[in-house]
């Protein structure tokens, strides 16, 4: 049995976590064969829990997640629609001219040299469909896991 699972069934023993979350996080564990990346499709506690997790193929990621496991039992569990990046998208059109100006100045200062007026709709729809093969997976010393994706 591999190191993650038996953490999981471990803290589920231990009542750090519940049965439906130790169900949640094996499933996430379990690679999905149709893209590699991403929650299981078919998983019965993912589309019981949250069936927007789930996603046909083809289609654009909805949702950015970021899980943590830790051994302490505190865990995270956060899904960021892409839709609000795309209504900020939409706000930057409304920022001043000398205040667009300003924080692009202040963003190169700091090494992220952009122009934030050059940023456009089609840009950012790029950016969120390349998200769908994107999934980062930590596996700390301390034995707690970070997974981020999106679906």
């Amino acid at each position: 049995m591999g190191d993650d699972r038996t953490r999981i069934l471990e803290l589920l023993a231990a009542g750090k976590i519940t049965a439906e979350e130790a169900a949640r996080l094996l499933d996430a564990l379990t690679p999905n064969p149709a893209t590699n990346t991403g929650p299981t499709q078919n998983s019965a506690s993912d589309s019981a829990t949250s069936g927007t997790e789930t996603r046909t193929a083809g289609a654009p990621p909805k949702f950015l997640f970021v899980k943590v496991l830790s051994v302490k039992g505190d865990n995270v569990n956060v899904k960021i629609p892409l839709s609000l990046v795309r209504a900020g998208l939409k706000l930057t059109s409304l920022i001043p001219k000398p205040a667009a100006d300003q924080i692009n100045k202040t963003m190169a200062e700091k090494g992220m040299s952009f122009d934030l007026n050059n940023i456009k709709p089609e840009d950012l729809e790029e950016l969120i469909e390349s998200m769908r093969e994107m999934e980062i997976n930590v596996d700390a010393q301390s034995g707690d896991t970070v997974r981020v994706y999106a679906a």
